[in-house]
């Protein structure tokens, strides 16, 4: 709530002061017509002290001053005030990423004054501080100043996830992915003879009746798996024009629809931050995690300036299955694959690098006209990560860049198809 001083405006000042002097001059100087011209200014003088508010401040307000919603929606935030009846002018200014309509952000009215806010993209959106003014219907009496801001929260959406699992070796105890461990599941195992022990709930009926033995059905176990998803936002670099995608918006978006994929899976799932703009998400599972881990993604300040050296994974189990969303342009993101790697993890590296940077329809299309190097040296840079990509794939560690939901269909399927073909064991 914001408190705006009342003070008389100029109009009446005008002809509080108009209205004195053709009065006195007309009597003065017996002239009848200068003092028929004052009427005018004495009658707006006594409507404004007859209407004169009651307190010294008018009081509004900025509705809703918080509000979260999803990626796509308006927000309707609207500027009431007190005085029911007085003229409301509100003036909002105009940000980048955010749409106003009407597209001006000046709106007047009676009482409140709304105005439609349209983000672009997901994000944490200050709007405003607005500059209200309020006048009553004489127009003798105005108040006016800054008003309270309005901070608008777009969660990012979670796309679904084309693909399968890719689980290779789940560790935990009770999921959806099935396992070699005999157990309590609905994969079936092998059909064998009955044993002493075997519950007669497994027995067979079919194939007893048909082998004239009990015979009963084994399944195997249906378990879960811990999967970290790590966000490398030491750097956000920018797409080929200002509308398209930046490596952080792409690695949001990667983590998004990672979360959401997982979490349906039944997975723990939880979220690292090595440039330390977002919160360190705890492991969980289930709906609400979902909405902690978009409430956090929505929450990275973008403008804020990363930090000088990275935050390392810390309590990593081995046989956790790594996601690590990054541009790959820092060597301590290489370094942190790399140990994740030793530590016995399951790491998929996803580039979040835009696309057309450091390409040749990059250069085409380029519109720096500047005597640097700065093109060229994104060339180079290409090329540099992609005999680190060589490296990485030579160490087990598959490398695709984020394009949609279905990037990663293909890694994932190589992944399910490996767990389930046959190891050649050893014989002690």
């Amino acid at each position: 709530m914001t408190e705006l001083p009342i003070r008389p405006t100029p109009a009446l000042v005008r002809s509080l002061v108009l209205g004195v002097l053709l009065a006195l001059g007309g009597i003065a100087l017996g002239h009848s017509g200068a003092a028929v011209l004052a009427v005018p200014f004495v009658v707006h003088v006594a409507w404004a002290l007859l209407t004169r508010p009651r307190g010294d401040a008018v009081r509004v307000r900025t509705r809703p001053a918080l509000v979260a919603v999803h990626e796509g929606d308006s927000v309707p935030v609207r500027m009431v005030s007190d005085r029911v009846g007085w003229w409301l002018a509100v003036s909002w200014p105009l940000s980048f990423g955010i749409r106003l309509a009407p597209r001006s952000g000046a709106v007047i009215d009676t009482t409140e004054a709304t105005v439609v806010v349209e983000p672009h993209t997901w994000g944490r959106y200050l709007v405003g501080p607005p500059q209200v003014a309020v006048l009553d219907a004489s127009g003798s009496w105005r108040a006016s100043a800054q008003a309270t801001s309005a901070y608008v929260v777009v969660r990012p959406s979670a796309a679904r996830l084309v693909g399968s699992s890719g689980i290779t070796r789940p560790i935990g105890m009770a999921g959806s992915h099935s396992s070699t461990t005999p157990g309590e599941g609905s994969q079936l195992a092998e059909l064998r003879e009955f044993r002493v022990g075997d519950r007669l709930k497994r027995i067979n009926w079919r194939v007893t009746s048909r082998t004239g033995r009990l015979h009963v059905a084994t399944m195997l176990t249906e378990r879960d798996t811990d999967v970290l998803l790590v966000m490398d936002t030491l750097h956000d670099v920018p797409g080929l024009s200002a509308t398209d995608p930046t490596s952080l918006d792409l690695a949001v978006r990667a983590v998004a629809a990672l979360a959401r994929h997982y979490l349906e899976y039944g997975d723990r799932v939880a979220v690292h931050d090595v440039g330390r703009r977002m919160r360190h998400v705890r492991a969980g599972s289930g709906p609400r995690q979902l909405l902690v881990t978009i409430d956090a993604l929505s929450r990275i300040e973008r403008g804020t300036s990363p930090a000088f050296r990275t935050r390392p994974i810390r309590g990593i189990t081995a046989g956790t299955l790594v996601f690590f969303c990054s541009p790959l342009i820092d060597d301590s993101s290489t370094t942190e694959v790399g140990r994740l790697r030793q530590l016995g993890c399951e790491v998929v590296v996803v580039d979040t690098l835009p696309a057309d940077i450091g390409t040749p329809t990059w250069l085409h299309r380029r519109r720096r006209r500047d005597a640097s190097w700065l093109d060229e040296a994104w060339v180079v840079r290409r090329l540099e990560r992609e005999e680190m990509f060589a490296r990485l794939r030579h160490a087990g560690v598959p490398v695709v860049a984020w394009r949609g939901t279905s990037s990663l269909a293909g890694v994932l399927a190589t992944m399910e198809r490996s767990r389930r073909a046959p190891r050649m064991a050893r014989r002690s």
